[in-house]
């Protein structure tokens, strides 16, 4: 069991990761070389189990200051899919782009790990998932700003 500090509360949001609100999400930060600092898996069991809920904390970079980082968070909600692999050959959890977010058969696809797509977009969720190692599918989520960390 980790006993590390939790997750920092929220300063801002949470946003609706809808059209806009991932429009405003990836104006607002740089992710080159941001940190995936926490993953957070809720998944129940038993005999009548929820659908696992995600969250992502990432040290991003606000757009446009060099030095200014802080906490974003992704609550994806009713995550029918994921992978989680090691990222071979790289600091585990440094993201080389934004997260791309796309959406197929009326769910949430978000891959942080969509470099190998280049400027394309993928086109199933299928797709989306081939090779990525990093990868969520839900039914939605929000993002927030989070207090900063406490050592």
């Amino acid at each position: 069991m980790d006993h590390r500090a939790p997750v920092p509360p929220r300063r801002l949001g949470p946003h609706p990761l809808t059209d806009d609100g991932i429009a405003a999400l990836l104006a607002r930060y740089e992710f080159h070389d941001a940190g995936l600092r926490r993953v957070v898996v809720d998944q129940e069991f038993g005999r009548k189990p929820r659908r696992p809920a995600v969250r992502l904390v990432i040290d991003a970079r606000l757009s446009g200051e060099d030095e200014h980082w802080e906490p974003v968070c992704l609550d994806l909600a009713d995550v029918t899919q994921y992978r989680i692999d090691e990222i071979g050959g790289s600091p585990a959890g440094i993201l080389f782009d934004p997260p791309q977010f796309t959406r197929f058969d009326g769910l949430l696809q978000v891959d942080l790990c969509a470099e190998r797509f280049g400027t394309l977009r993928p086109g199933s969720r299928q797709e989306v998932f081939e090779g990525s190692d990093l990868v969520f599918e839900a039914t939605g989520g929000t993002w927030s700003v989070l207090e900063p960390w406490r050592a």
